[in-house]
């Protein structure tokens, strides 16, 4: 089975997995906000998994500001009134999401106000000291792991002990920066910054990197490949 490649250059830039491709559990959304521009302000029952890009700016949770800079992941509860505002002054707060398919399923929430109060979980890449995983279940995770993959140095390859590996569950994955090489059922896929893909679950599977610079990518898992191989 093939793996969805869609760069965020491609078509509508903001549905990267979307309704149309079938996905089994979540969409993967791209989007981006000059100075003084918001996202959606609305309050619904499921949560928002984000990964903040690029630039920097501010979340509004139930009246509550939360500053937010590039290479945060985000968990936003379920039942909070919020939106994010790129409030920095100066460039492009660039972002992508992950929601339950009810989100688009149901066409999104206009409603506002009447949130719990629950805070959101907010943290930064850069103080995973040699993990990978963003948001788990620790950080409030109902329904995906966040992880952060790191830099994929030149000429690297995961799971080289085993070729690759194989799992019930998918990826939803998006390219950071650099370019790489996606081995699904045997055949080869170029990946590129900007690029989001799902790996379809019960997939034998491996990325490499052949070009001269480190891939980085950040990949959503469902919670229950939390605790296993």
């Amino acid at each position: 089975m093939e793996p969805l490649i869609k760069n965020k250059n491609d078509g509508t830039p903001a549905r990267l997995v979307f309704l149309d491709e079938n996905p089994p559990t979540c969409t993967l959304t791209y989007s981006q906000f000059e100075h003084g521009e918001t996202s959606p302000h609305h309050i619904h029952e499921w949560e928002h998994e984000v990964y903040i890009i690029s630039g920097k700016g501010t979340l509004h949770c139930d009246g509550v500001e939360y500053p937010v800079q590039a290479g945060d992941g985000l968990f936003i509860p379920p039942n909070v009134d919020h939106y994010t505002i790129n409030d920095s002054g100066t460039g492009t707060l660039s972002r992508v999401e992950v929601n339950p398919l009810i989100a688009a399923q149901s066409g999104g929430s206009t409603k506002q106000g009447g949130g719990t109060g629950e805070k959101p979980t907010i943290r930064n890449c850069s103080t995973l000291d040699g993990g990978n995983v963003l948001i788990g279940s620790p950080e409030g995770a109902l329904n995906y792991v966040m992880l952060y993959n790191g830099a994929m140095k030149p000429g690297s390859v995961s799971h080289a002990d085993t070729g690759g590996h194989i799992h019930p569950w998918e990826h939803v994955v998006y390219i950071l920066s650099g370019e790489g090489i996606i081995n699904c059922g045997g055949k080869d896929y170029k990946v590129v910054e900007g690029d989001g893909i799902l790996v379809p679950g019960n997939v034998h599977h491996q990325w490499r990197n052949e070009s001269d610079s480190e891939m980085l990518r950040v990949t959503f898992n469902p919670i229950e490949s939390e605790f296993k191989d």
